[in-house]
């Protein structure tokens, strides 16, 4: 790979083009979300929202402005006058991920507001997943892109995390997962200034899951139709797994590995009882927990698609809880469908999550419901196991979308 790879004057410019025009993007994304803020908030809300999500995206133009040399590709130093297909979903994640930084800084949204921060992080999510796709299709890996992404990367996790403590959606401990990769970040540049070894990491087959699996709960939790307690228990299934994958990847970096504390025969029994218990976790737990959803929910759902749901009006006065209940039950019913055959289970169980909180909204959560809860849980983590139909998500969740393990 080049270390450098110098454009022409024509192609610089082009690029500077391209960033004045992205300037006024930024700028026409700012003032149209200032608008459409004005018919709920009054002029300081409204104005911190917006000078908190303006000082982001001049962070990302800044970002976007010193790494434009460096727009070529990185296999064979081919250098574009053009950002592509990816760098500009990657600038699209800079306007969601601004406008989420504004919402820190505002009271807690009411209304159709209520529903922007988590639906600005689901696209952050969708774009991050996209722009790897383009560039590796398109052939157009470039170290811009990747400086861009390195700029972005993490801090999607971070507004989330801040967002869900403000608004008392989780307590402190989330606010350790959105600076998870900041701590890595800065334990590795401390030891690499000290003239300390920083040991590469390991592949993990959990890696990506457990980051895959917490950002689509936080993108979750965001949305108004989850409260507490619901969220204190999906979070303590979704964050602490994935705390504890961090704390083994920071000690690893810093050379501390469990193998080297014990000896080699504790070492390979270790393994081979790791081995055993990912395999039963992989395959044999979540075909029981299908099967636990089917008894559990089967007659339950019987029982509300045969039924009136007029007695809702004993548990709340609002005239929505009639759709929200139907809404509920069509959740349910699709999302057990999906598990109990294993038809691309992962979604089943997060049909089923969105279930149980709009069922939180309009009626109690017995131990049947709380159960649910933790079963879906448990099979976003480990997925349909056994006997299921079809798994299309398992090769997206283990692979990078676009690479040629795609086929």
């Amino acid at each position: 790979m080049p270390s450098r790879v110098k454009g022409t004057v024509d192609q610089i410019a082009a690029l500077q083009r391209r960033w004045a025009l992205t300037l006024l993007t930024f700028a026409g994304f700012l003032w149209a979300m200032n608008a459409l803020l004005a018919e709920n908030w009054g002029s300081p809300t409204r104005w911190s929202w917006t000078l908190a999500a303006g000082a982001f995206c001049a962070y990302v133009l800044a970002v976007l402005w010193k790494a434009l040399p460096y727009n070529y590709r990185l296999e064979d130093g081919v250098f574009f006058s053009s950002f592509g297909a990816a760098n500009l979903l990657s600038l699209l994640r800079g306007w969601f991920l601004g406008a989420m930084a504004g919402f820190i800084f505002t009271p807690l949204p009411s209304g159709w507001l209520a529903w922007l921060p988590g639906i600005f992080y689901i696209l952050n999510g969708v774009a991050d997943l996209l722009d790897g796709y383009f560039a590796r299709r398109s052939h157009q890996v470039t170290l811009m892109g990747e400086r861009l992404d390195l700029s972005l990367d993490g801090l999607g996790v971070l507004f989330a995390s801040l967002l869900l403590y403000r608004y008392g959606t989780l307590p402190f401990w989330i606010l350790l997962v959105g600076a998870a990769r900041f701590i890595f970040l800065f334990v590795t540049w401390l030891r690499e200034r000290s003239g300390k070894a920083v040991y590469d990491l390991p592949p993990s087959p959990f890696r990506r899951p457990l980051a895959g699996a917490q950002m689509g709960f936080l993108g979750a939790a965001l949305l108004p139709v989850f409260q507490p307690p619901a969220t204190i228990w999906a979070g303590a299934f979704f964050s602490f797994p994935f705390l504890l994958n961090f704390g083994r990847d920071l000690l690893w970096v810093c050379g501390i590995r469990f193998d080297n504390l014990v000896s080699r025969g504790v070492t390979r029994t270790i393994e081979g009882l790791t081995g055993v218990v990912k395999r039963w976790l992989m395959d044999w737990l979540p075909l029981g927990l299908r099967l636990l959803i089917g008894v559990a929910l089967g007659q339950v759902l019987w029982d509300w698609f045969s039924a009136s749901p007029s007695f809702l009006t004993a548990w709340t006065p609002l005239g929505s809880a009639q759709t929200q209940f139907q809404l509920m039950r069509l959740f349910y019913l699709f999302g057990t469908v999906s598990t109990v055959l294993g038809l691309v289970g992962r979604g089943g169980a997060a049909l089923l999550l969105i279930g149980v909180g709009l069922q939180q909204g309009i009626l109690p959560l017995g131990w049947p419901e709380k159960s649910l809860l933790i079963a879906a849980c448990l099979l976003l983590f480990c997925g349909s196991g056994k006997a299921a139909l079809w798994k299309p998500e398992e090769r997206l969740i283990r692979h990078r979308w676009g690479e040629q393990t795609d086929g």
